[in-house]
């Protein structure tokens, strides 16, 4: 069954938390002005930036009524910030995004008519162009599309990176991320929640991930420290021997990871995630980016 999918159908709430993101905010922000589909709010909240990132929020927030801004001035961390974006959120269905990644201009409008029309679906991810901190396309980021996950195809890391997901907004007022977690506080919410939920992937990649700008050394070893408490608190749901076998393939990509940073190729991992695409799709993608990178100029 097809629904009437309109502009004017649902009101979809975009969260965007920011911190000294100046180099890349206008870019993410500019992507959502430019999304096909029109009925959203846009939420940003600073996390106690020291650069010029809540300048330039404020004003995108000036020229456009549908933009929110929260400020307290205060660092409270990633996970408190998701959890005051989804309880903020107004809208029917509710879209994740980071402040240095950027969107396709029909994400919001294939999740929204994703999720209208698989009414038993509470969140539905994407695939993603990965791309680099000069947004040049890295490839296509290699995962599973399914309608249904599981538990072992979380734990397996099959599930969607988490800017590319769009859900029922009020599964995350019901679904908190760990406060505690300073990394993988989406893999531990996936894990609690996934045997209670309906994950959803669509295949094609409605969002263009930064993910040059995320690897370091310190923030490997923290989200591997964060994953391995995750399995250990969920020991009864994942059994002892899962914990066990997961943890010991933790410790040894950390390690991988270890010995690569030593030798400044850590860009092998990074290129091994991504298949290359071909040469047509690649100019699509790369023009799109340019096009998001030249309205963002314009617009500050």
């Amino acid at each position: 069954m097809k629904s009437m999918l309109t502009n004017k159908s649902v009101l979809v709430s975009i969260g965007i938390p920011f911190f000294n993101s100046e180099k890349y905010l206008s870019y993410a922000i500019t992507s959502v002005i430019e999304q096909t589909y029109t009925n959203w709010e846009l939420i940003l909240i600073d996390d106690g930036s020291t650069d010029k990132s809540l300048k330039i929020a404020e004003k995108y927030k000036k020229k456009d009524s549908r933009i929110r801004l929260l400020s307290d001035g205060e660092n409270l961390g990633l996970p408190k910030r998701l959890n005051e974006l989804s309880n903020y959120a107004k809208g029917k269905f509710y879209a994740r995004m980071d402040a240095d990644d950027m969107m396709h201009p029909n994400r919001i409008k294939k999740q929204v008519q994703y999720l209208q029309e698989h009414p038993n679906v509470d969140l539905v991810g994407t695939g993603l162009i990965a791309i680099d901190n000069h947004n040049n396309i890295i490839g296509l980021r290699n995962g599973l599309s399914k309608t249904k996950y599981s538990l072992k195809n979380i734990i397996d890391g099959q599930w969607c990176v988490h800017p590319t997901i769009t859900g029922k907004t009020s599964w995350f007022k019901k679904n908190e991320y760990d406060s505690s977690l300073k990394r993988a506080q989406d893999y531990d919410l996936w894990v609690r929640t996934v045997q209670n939920s309906c994950f959803s992937k669509l295949e094609y990649p409605y969002l263009y991930y930064r993910e040059a700008s995320t690897p370091t050394l310190s923030k490997y070893y923290t989200a591997t420290k964060h994953s391995l408490k995750i399995y250990w608190k969920n020991r009864k749901i994942l059994t002892l021997f899962t914990c066990m076998k997961f943890s010991i393939l933790k410790i040894l990509k950390l390690s991988t990871y270890f010995l690569l940073s030593i030798f400044g190729a850590t860009n092998i991992l990074i290129q091994r995630r991504s298949m290359k695409l071909n040469n047509n799709d690649t100019s699509i993608h790369q023009k799109n980016i340019t096009n998001l990178i030249e309205k963002s100029c314009n617009n500050i």
